[in-house]
């Protein structure tokens, strides 16, 4: 695995069932690795199961809302220091009605949590990347963006969209490298432990993250990676 010594990363999301396994690699790795959350004991769970020391920075807030991104924002520049990367494995998944039948509240709950709240993440923190020596944004998106899902369209409708969104990201923006890491596959998690041997684990996906966040990566700009498969894994992050 690629060395992110003296490195400082924000995983926002950090202490969800997949951002716990981006959490872990990025730790492993040797960055300093920032996780908000609008729960403390979420955040006190995932400090304990990661057994974790100082490069694991908790902070309680809701990214999702542009004064608490720009809260956490401020206080990492306060507190922390220059941020070298952003991982960005945000919303949840759903299941419901047909497309036709979701309540206006419903699909707005849904397209706030899996588009919006990408959106002002980036809003916030890909300026304050830009002129960063190998500075890189990753959104980390699930099969839903390139498949229909039944029963889950708001869901599909905001991963597709957030592909849009990391291509225009891309396009305004050439001095962070801006990829999305698509898992093509249901993830294996703590909370979801058994699966076939094809899904890939919560822990794999971080592992590609760091890889994305790495010097070795440094080529890599406006990429959609459909991950699917751990024989993909790069050599540098096996």
């Amino acid at each position: 695995m690629p060395s992110l010594q003296n490195k400082t990363v924000l995983i926002a999301g950090g202490a969800g069932d997949v951002g716990e396994g981006l959490a872990r690699a990025f730790l492993a790795a040797g960055a300093t690795v920032i996780v908000p959350s609008r729960s403390d004991e979420k955040l006190d769970a995932l400090r304990d199961r990661l057994d974790a020391h100082d490069r694991l920075v908790s902070w309680t807030g809701d990214v999702s809302s542009e004064i608490g991104a720009t809260d956490l924002r401020n206080w990492i520049a306060d507190a922390v220091g220059p941020l070298d990367a952003v991982v960005a494995s945000l919303g949840s998944w759903w299941q419901g009605p047909p497309l036709t039948e979701v309540p206006l509240d419903t699909w707005h709950r849904l397209l706030d949590m899996g588009l919006t709240a990408h959106f002002v993440l980036a809003k916030t923190f890909v300026p304050v990347l830009a002129g960063r020596s190998g500075a890189s944004y990753t959104l980390i998106n699930g099969a839903g963006g390139l498949h229909p899902v039944p029963n889950s369209g708001p869901i599909s409708v905001s991963a597709a969209a957030q592909l849009m969104l990391k291509d225009v990201l891309a396009a305004e923006n050439e001095s962070v490298r801006i990829n999305t890491l698509l898992l093509a596959t249901p993830v294996i998690t703590r909370a979801r432990p058994d699966g076939p041997g094809d899904w890939l684990t919560a822990d794999e996906a971080g592992t590609y993250a760091v890889h994305l966040a790495s010097d070795a990566a440094r080529d890599r700009h406006g990429e959609t990676i459909v991950f699917e498969s751990r024989d993909q894994l790069p050599v540098s992050a096996a």
